[in-house]
């Protein structure tokens, strides 16, 4: 019932910097679904409880937070070393309620998880070159 709230990274694209934060947040919206079930219409509201990220380095954190952009965020990692292929996978965890012809909700025993992940980035180091050109071509 319940599809992936979306997984979106900051910085977006192909890298990332070591030892520079990355943003992740979600949508922490409920999801709904209205269908007719024996002639009785039957809504189903999903509500997202928990999310648990997992940063593709083993680590990871687990919070009722849907995070926020930059420059609000609330989720966010900083990695430690470089890497490729790097995927953050986001599990959901959901509680779900359903009403009958809009009659009164009621809870539905147990709890509905959904795992996804982002598109694979590299974590890169960024390297600084010192050079004197800036200074020669100021004649110094």
């Amino acid at each position: 019932m319940a599809q992936g709230s979306g997984i979106v990274r900051q910085p977006p694209g192909s890298r990332a910097l070591v030892s520079k934060v990355v943003i992740v947040y979600t949508s922490g919206a409920d999801q709904v679904v209205d269908t007719v079930v024996g002639g009785s219409a039957v809504r189903v509201v999903a509500t997202p409880v928990s999310y648990t990220w997992s940063w593709g380095d083993g680590t990871s954190l687990t919070t009722t937070d849907a995070g926020a952009p930059w420059p609000d965020h609330t989720v966010f990692h900083k990695y430690s070393a470089t890497a490729q292929g790097v995927r953050i996978t986001l599990t959901t965890t959901w509680r779900a309620t359903y009403s009958v012809d809009g009659g009164p909700a009621r809870a539905v025993a147990g709890v509905l998880t959904t795992t996804e992940s982002d598109e694979p980035f590299d974590l890169v180091r960024l390297q600084t070159y010192l050079t004197d050109q800036g200074e020669e071509a100021q004649g110094h």
